[in-house]
């Protein structure tokens, strides 16, 4: 089975779950499953994590520094279906006729590009690959 961790997930566990680990049982389990490919971190959360809470969970959680840790997300692409989805049905209709079709398709460009929507899009190409990629 494989677990894809997001920004918040790590950042709860530097907060609230390390800080009652004295003898490293958890950071250590952790650090394994990260190492085997177990426990997934992508390129995109590990970049945000610099950033939340100054920092914290890089100066906890020192090794996923390491970039060979880090899945690559690049080259993942949403499926035209999934776009569809995407204006359609997963953004609200009174603001994106606000937005002029540019600034509309710039919006949707910067989501897919963050952390989020890449692990929606990792997430299905491992359940489902003819769904999620061309």
């Amino acid at each position: 089975m494989k677990i894809l961790i997001d920004t918040s997930s790590l950042l709860s566990l530097v907060r609230y779950y390390l800080p009652f680990d004295r003898n490293n049982i958890l950071f250590d389990f952790i650090k394994s499953r990260i190492e085997s490919g177990e426990i997934i971190v992508i390129d995109k959360v590990a970049l945000e994590s610099k950033y939340q809470s100054k920092g914290l969970i890089l100066k906890k959680l020192a090794y996923l520094e390491n970039k060979k840790l880090h899945t690559k997300t690049d080259e993942i692409f949403p499926s035209p279906k999934f776009f569809n989805q995407l204006e359609n049905i997963f953004c609200n209709g009174i603001w994106k006729n606000q937005l002029t079709p540019v600034e509309f398709e710039n919006r949707k460009n910067a989501y897919l590009d963050k952390a989020d929507a890449k692990l929606i899009l990792l997430a299905l190409k491992f359940k489902i690959p003819k769904f999620a990629f061309r």
